[in-house]
């Protein structure tokens, strides 16, 4: 939320110019926000990559590209499935904090007609938000079982 606030107002504020719209600054949030997030998760998915899965390639006479494309990676994507999926659920969830700046977004249209005296579609969303993640949940339960070869 903060990050969206800074990015929307910072920019009037410091060097008092027009903010960017609202749409645009919810947008570079999210992008900044989950790109790093995303790039710790793989980076940390080659870094678990054992030496001698190289030193395998190596010996077989692969050059580096065949050793990360045919060897590594294959390795790390099996084991990115699972904070990856968690992050991907978040950043739906996330999606809600975009009212904050008044982005027009799925919660924000719900809790103005609470705001009259109509509820019902604050459960509809929160029924949204259910099925949603689920069958993310289920998508992504199906990848990890796919990739878990090597389990019996």
């Amino acid at each position: 939320m903060l990050q969206i606030m800074v990015i929307y107002y910072g920019p009037g504020l410091v060097l008092g110019v027009r903010g960017i719209g609202n749409m645009f600054a919810v947008l570079i949030a999210f992008i900044l926000n989950y790109a790093c997030y995303f790039s710790e998760i793989y980076r940390g998915g080659i870094e678990s990559i054992s030496k001698g899965q190289y030193e395998a390639g190596q010996v077989l006479g692969m050059t580096r590209s065949q050793i990360f494309f045919k060897v590594v990676l294959l390795q790390v994507i099996k084991r990115v499935i699972p904070p990856m999926s968690n992050e991907v659920m978040t950043l739906v969830k996330d999606t809600s904090l975009a009212r904050i700046i008044s982005v027009i977004e799925i919660l924000f249209v719900a809790e103005t007609f609470a705001l009259k005296g109509i509820i019902w579609p604050l459960f509809f969303t929160g029924i949204y938000y259910l099925l949603f993640i689920g069958i993310l949940t289920i998508a992504f339960g199906r990848a990890e079982k796919k990739l878990n070869y090597f389990r019996v």
